[in-house]
């Protein structure tokens, strides 16, 4: 019951934040954007999108090779293409599907598959905080909001590290946190720079994107901005970020548009859209195709396990 308001919660957010954009910003000015687009468009964001997938992959796959079990990388483009469908419909059951598949393939204890997802997810987010650190310094002048935010997960990051360092028995004899209490400072930092290039193929896309439609931003500026956008996204606020995303985007970068203030934002808002948009259509056909495998149809099992657990 929870887990259904929170979801729906999310909903509500992300609808009210795109209502009120789209209140702020006339629709025909989105369009006006929109046919403005260079016709490299559609094309760079495929490339970019593939670059991201294999980023992603890459990513996970060393990261399972070090923690978890070793698996091709083959196996593990298949995977993670396939749980991007998964994970569309619901987040939950793609990633309990990959935690069941390794099971199923290697043999190794659900709980620690568990962990070994939970390591990952904290690697990104600590990646983020890191690059959004640094982007402080040379963005422009941020909300409020977002120093907040940085300052709430940097005292929450204090709190990791005293966990890690100490290792409590009451928490190390849990296997669910055996991961991350072994994985030392060492193991943090090799997850941390194998997911830099998944992070960097996002920046390219968005930075591509904003210069489609007509946004030169300078390339210092969106590596600057751009790490704290994708913090503000991954908050469990709104549905893939969607609204918190686009709103985050105008904040920053609408000012390197040209035209009125409106016209500025529409190119943003069209820009950080399709920036979103080509990239799920993307996952949509990759995951349809990788369900299709041999290695999807073991991972569809899995995924059934993981709505019976």
């Amino acid at each position: 019951m929870r887990k259904r308001l929170l979801r729906l919660l999310a909903w509500a957010v992300t609808a009210g934040l795109l209502i009120l954009l789209f209140r702020r910003i006339p629709f025909a000015q989105v369009m006006a954007a929109a046919r403005g687009a260079a016709p490299w468009t559609l094309p760079a964001a495929l490339l970019c999108a593939g670059a991201i997938y294999l980023g992603d992959s890459f990513a996970i796959w060393k990261t399972f090779g070090w923690f978890l079990a070793p698996l091709s990388f083959a196996d593990v483009l298949l995977v993670r293409g396939a749980t991007y469908l998964l994970a569309a419909i619901n987040y939950n059951v793609g990633q309990g599907a990959i935690v069941y598949f390794v099971h199923r393939v290697a043999r190794v204890p659900v709980i620690r598959g568990v962990a070994t997802i939970l390591f990952i997810m904290g690697i990104n987010v600590l990646a983020l905080l890191f690059l959004a650190t640094a982007g402080l310094a040379a963005a422009p002048a941020v909300p409020h909001a977002v120093l907040v935010l940085v300052v709430i997960a940097y005292a929450g990051l204090a709190v990791y590290v005293a966990v890690v360092a100490v290792r409590p028995r009451w928490l190390a004899a849990r296997p669910v946190f055996q991961v991350l209490l072994n994985a030392g400072a060492g193991g943090h930092l090799r997850a941390l720079l194998v997911r830099l290039p998944h992070i960097a193929a996002l920046m390219v896309l968005q930075t591509s994107m904003l210069w489609a439609f007509g946004v030169r931003v300078p390339v210092v500026q969106a590596m600057a901005a751009l790490p704290v956008v994708f913090l503000v996204a991954v908050l469990p606020i709104s549905v893939q970020g969607l609204g918190t995303t686009q709103a985050t985007m105008i904040f920053f970068f609408s000012r390197y548009a040209g035209g009125d203030h409106a016209a500025q934002q529409a190119a943003v808002l069209t820009a950080s859209l399709v920036a979103q948009a080509v990239p799920l259509l993307f996952q949509a056909v990759l995951g349809v195709a990788c369900l299709r495998s041999r290695v999807g149809r073991a991972l569809s099992a899995s995924a059934d396990e993981a709505r019976a657990s």
